[in-house]
């Protein structure tokens, strides 16, 4: 399963752990037991946390790819570090009195 299908997977189990129909009355009711609600639940809670998995991975596979496209490395986790100080340093110069 990709990362679509398990959101979709997800979507189903949800809805039938909370499917109702009418009662009587006309009034629609939840006719699904608690525990086969919560379980459920509990599978459409797998499903999900799969399906972020699997977009988290596709991204950093999407990125990797475009780097290696444009015929680029993707830049090291230090060189991204050192230019977030860099430009955190510049800022905050910006804003603080000289001599500080």
């Amino acid at each position: 399963m990709n990362g679509y299908e398990h959101y979709q997977r997800a979507e189903e189990l949800m809805a039938a752990a909370t499917k109702t129909q009418p009662n009587l009355a006309g009034i629609e009711v939840c006719f699904v037991g608690d525990e086969q609600a919560n379980r459920l639940s509990a599978q459409a809670q797998v499903h999900a946390t799969l399906a972020l998995a699997a977009a988290t991975a596709d991204a950093t596979n999407f990125q990797r790819d475009l780097y290696a496209g444009n015929g680029l490395e993707p830049p090291a986790k230090v060189a991204r570090k050192r230019a977030a100080a860099a430009k955190s340093a510049s800022v905050a110069a910006d804003f603080l009195p000289d001599g500080v």
